[in-house]
């Protein structure tokens, strides 16, 4: 959802552009635009790989020798 109000933020900043002082509405909408597109990034789960079971000796590289 907040993709959407990204888009049409964006599309409206710059159809106000067109728009005799319309100039002073984009910062507003492009601020908007912003907002809601680190929302929704931000909101995306974490796809890295992770270790199940990760070696909890931090001297293994030290006794396998």
């Amino acid at each position: 959802m907040l993709i959407v109000i990204a888009a049409l933020s964006l599309l409206g900043a710059t159809a106000s552009l067109l728009v005799p002082g319309g100039v002073l509405l984009a910062p507003l909408l492009l601020g908007v635009a912003l907002l809601a597109l680190t929302g929704g990034l931000g909101g995306l789960e974490d796809r890295s790989v992770r270790q199940h079971d990760p070696p909890m000796n931090p001297k293994g590289w030290r006794d396998r020798s």
